[in-house]
């Protein structure tokens, strides 16, 4: 893979046999390639009127949740059936603002919090 001088297009070369996990990562390899390029990926997701750019969706997704005592950042992994494994790693404003929507969102008899998703 190269990127070209003006980061506006990249050239590939592949011509074999991928196994799942030479893909997965394969995948990794492109997605670091294209946060390096521009235009950069647009700042929203394509909403109901089809504005932005197309998503892959999936319900229930997998997650884990990594929250070091020591550390005010809290890392959310979530697993994509078509992209593996990726880390977001949430600021405490995020995690409030976070919070302060999903609480919001909530029935009124919305039954007792489940227990923090551990990381496994």
């Amino acid at each position: 893979m190269q990127l070209s001088d003006d980061r506006t297009q990249a050239t590939l070369a592949i011509n074999k046999t991928l196994t799942a996990a030479e893909i997965e990562n394969l995948i990794r390899e492109l997605a670091t390639l294209r946060s390096q390029m521009t235009p950069e990926v647009t700042t929203a997701p394509k909403d109901g009127n089809g504005d932005g750019v197309p998503v892959m969706r999936q319900d229930n997704p997998t997650l884990a949740i990594q929250y070091p005592l020591e550390e005010a950042y809290v890392t959310v992994y979530l697993r994509s059936l078509g992209l593996g494994w990726t880390a977001w790693r949430l600021h405490p404003d995020v995690q409030r603002g976070l919070a302060g929507f999903f609480n919001s969102r909530l029935p009124q008899a919305a039954p007792t919090p489940a227990k923090p998703i551990p990381f496994r």
